[in-house]
């Protein structure tokens, strides 16, 4: 009996030991997990931009470019639109003229082309009783040698052709006895081509340059007497061919061969 009350009291007093050791592991298993656990990191706020003074003079200077450059692309649309329209109008004239130049050929009859011809010869022999500038008599030169040529081309039954060569030969008449249909021409700048060169010699030493200016380049010095061919005109300048070079002489330096 007696050992029968140790043995439960030993047994009660391990039961007890047990339970209290399985707590102990307990928390300490707790306490280990919560010491080996990562903290959780804060989030991170970041600050709100500062808009300074200087970004904001960029940001109006960025504006002001592509404002700029905006202006920039609508001139350049403009300017290409004037230059469409004017290409226009010169195919506009261009047509005109084809078609005037038809309609002269239709035209042209042998006693019509025989009176253009006569009406010219005596409008250059009344210019050639009278004095008129260096200038013209290039150009009276020019017409003479037109109306020539009309007159071989009829002598050959070519009215047509005749009748070309004889509006060209007016029109520098018309240059010569109006000045303000010349002086409109000059304020133009209307390069006229010369279907017959102009056989011309320089009256003193004279400057070739290659453009209707006294700005240009000069391309040599021409010494007195130096023989040319003038095939232009624009304005007071004549552009002339002497040996390979081609440049632009004023007319008061020049002079016609006297033949």
């Amino acid at each position: 009996m007696r050992v029968l009350l140790q043995t439960e009291s030993f047994y009660s007093l391990s039961t007890d030991h047990t339970r209290t050791l399985l707590f102990a592991s307990l928390i300490l298993f707790i306490l280990g997990s919560c010491a080996t656990q990562e903290p959780i990191p804060a989030p991170i706020v970041e600050p709100a931009p500062v808009i300074t003074s200087q970004d904001e003079k960029l940001r109006k200077e960025i504006a002001h470019l592509k404002k700029l450059l905006a202006e920039k692309d609508q001139l350049i649309k403009n300017q290409q639109i004037r230059q469409q329209n004017q290409a226009r109008a010169l195919q506009e004239v261009n047509k005109e003229a084809t078609r005037a130049q038809v309609k002269l050929h239709r035209l042209a009859t042998k006693p019509s082309t025989a009176s253009a011809i006569a009406e010219t010869e005596v409008a250059l022999e009344h210019l050639k009783q009278v004095k008129i500038p260096v200038s013209d008599q290039i150009l009276l030169t020019q017409a003479q040698q037109l109306t020539e040529t009309a007159s071989a081309l009829f002598s050959k039954d070519q009215y047509a052709s005749a009748m070309n060569y004889v509006a060209q030969a007016k029109h520098l008449i018309e240059l010569i006895t109006n000045p303000n249909r010349k002086k409109e021409s000059n304020d133009n700048g209307m390069l006229l081509e010369f279907h017959t060169p102009i056989k011309l010699h320089t009256k003193a030493n004279v400057n070739l340059r290659n453009a209707p200016n006294t700005q240009s380049k000069i391309i040599s010095t021409l010494k007195r007497s130096t023989a040319v061919t003038a095939n232009a005109s624009q304005g007071t300048w004549l552009r002339v061919q002497v040996d390979q070079k081609q440049g632009w002489i004023l007319n008061t330096g020049l002079e016609a061969e006297k033949n």
